[in-house]
Formats: structure tokens, C-alpha cells, sequence
């Protein structure tokens, strides 16, 4: 297990993974970019705040992907099938 030195919104972190460094660093620009917008956005006034808030849009930016790619897939499977019973 390797531990990764990161900064997120002016603190920093020790971070124990078993992944690459690299990728936690990835994830923690990630995190620190968003956390600044959303300070940005609504100045919170406290990092507790701004962090849930961060959280909140992350996630909810991840189920609203993740649900394109299930609504991709489930079309892209359903022309498949049709181009299957054209064929038979």
C-alpha cells in the first residue's frame, strides 16, 4: 500500500492506496477543481459545506453519465436485436 501526498481546497493529505499514485492525484485535482467551483458559486464560508456541496454535484454528475451510458446501451441493443430479425 503505497501513501500519496495530495492537496484539495488549501489542505493537505495523505491518502493510503493500493492504486496507482497517479490516479489518486488525478482524482484529488479532480476534487480540489470542484470544490473551487462550487466556492465559487455559492461561497459557503466553510469547507465542511463546500465540501458536501462538491460531493453532492459529483455524484449526481456520475449517475447522470452512468444512466446516458445505460440508455445508450440498452438503444444500441435493441437496433442490434432488430438488425438480428431482419437478418433471420
Amino acid at each position: 500500500m503505497e501513501t500519496i501526498r495530495v492537496k484539495v481546497f488549501g489542505n493537505e493529505y495523505s491518502v493510503r492506496a493500493d492504486t496507482d499514485g497517479d490516479y489518486v492525484s488525478r482524482v484529488a485535482r479532480v476534487v480540489d477543481k470542484k470544490m473551487k467551483q462550487i466556492d465559487r458559486q455559492f461561497s459557503q464560508g466553510s469547507a465542511t459545506r463546500t465540501a458536501v456541496l462538491a460531493c453532492m454535484n459529483l455524484v449526481d454528475e456520475h449517475l447522470k453519465e452512468n444512466q446516458e451510458n445505460t440508455d445508450w446501451v440498452a438503444r444500441r441493443v435493441g437496433t442490434l436485436i432488430e438488425k438480428l430479425d431482419n437478418v433471420l
